[in-house]
């Protein structure tokens, strides 16, 4: 077994199939599967289920990809390395993203990243931040922004900025009898009909702990997990949202959308920058890790970014 059939391996089962596979590496299909077969028999166990979903790793196969990338991402330090201070940051960086941040976040990223790292490729991923902090720990992704961290073994964390979170919804309805821009409570939120993600989501579950330290109770009209989809449901005036001010800007400035502030107790939501301390970092992910910081605190200096600083006042250096 080589390093060719490690990147052939973690390739398939990243792309979940051998077709996909093969046009991302420029290979052949059947030399692909002529590498598998090898591995395989090599190795004396099956590494990938072909099913209805495509492609999947069978128990060893998840074994060794977790071998794989963490072996992969070691020589690629080892040549950043080698090359020293000199050389300018190449290869594929993968980034995890919430959708709420992927918004604001991709393409500033990726201009910047184009400009000042031209060898370097991004890829963004996005799904729930509970999702994005599993992919990192799997090493599926080299960097990721999260919300919040309840185990923070073997990673590093900065904590970049604090969003408000706010009631919003269409001036249609008229639910919520403070005037728009005022302030309402969390208690009088939650008399209103809320379309909300469901229970297990990190939003919900924010949300669901502050009103019971209040003493009230969230049962929404509609559960959805799906932060666009929240926002048209409450367009078309099947009820309210509550989201980070960020998430509703654009529609409020547009007119779709009135927002109170929410007290007693106010929500608020931290932003982190997160990657494993347990795998080598190789160069272009800690250059592209450095520019996030930068962005990210950027937008919020110069309010683009409906927020607040967070604690971490200097650059992470990041795990080398």
């Amino acid at each position: 077994m080589d390093l060719r059939q490690l990147r052939y391996f973690t390739a398939i089962v990243e792309q979940g199939s051998f077709s996909k596979a093969a046009t991302k590496l420029r290979v052949a299909q059947p030399a692909l599967s002529q590498h598998l077969r090898h591995m395989e028999d090599e190795l004396g166990v099956a590494l990938l289920h072909r099913g209805t979903r495509g492609v999947l790793p069978t128990e060893a196969g998840e074994r060794l990809l977790l071998r794989a990338r963490a072996i992969l991402a070691e020589f690629a330090e080892l040549r950043d390395s080698v090359r020293g201070e000199a050389a300018a940051p190449g290869g594929e960086v993968r980034i995890g993203l919430p959708g709420t941040v992927s918004e604001q976040f991709s393409v500033p990223l990726i201009q910047a990243a184009r400009e000042r790292y031209p060898a370097v490729r991004i890829r963004i991923a996005e799904a729930m931040s509970g999702f994005v902090l599993d992919w990192l720990r799997r090493g599926e992704v080299d960097l990721a922004v999260i919300y919040a961290i309840s185990d923070p073994k073997g990673l590093g964390i900065h904590h970049i900025l604090t969003e408000e979170l706010c009631l919003f919804g269409p001036p249609a309805l008229d639910a919520v009898k403070t005037p728009p821009g005022g302030t309402v409570t969390l208690a009088e939120a939650a008399a209103v009909d809320l379309i909300l993600p469901g229970i297990g989501h990190g939003l919900r579950d924010q949300i669901d702990e502050a009103a019971a330290g209040v003493g009230a109770t969230i049962q929404p009209a509609i559960e959805i997990e799906s932060y666009t989809q929240i926002k048209r449901l409450a367009e078309r005036g099947l009820g309210y949202g509550i989201l980070p001010r960020m998430a509703v800007r654009a529609q409020e400035k547009a007119g779709l959308f009135q927002t109170w502030r929410i007290e007693q107790p106010s929500l608020y939501r931290k932003v982190y920058l997160a990657y494993s301390t347990e795998r080598p970092m190789p160069a272009a992910a800690r250059a592209i890790g450095q520019l996030s910081w930068e962005i990210l605190r950027g937008l919020v200096s110069d309010e683009s970014w409906t927020a607040t600083l967070g604690e971490d006042g200097d650059p992470p250096a990041l795990y080398g």
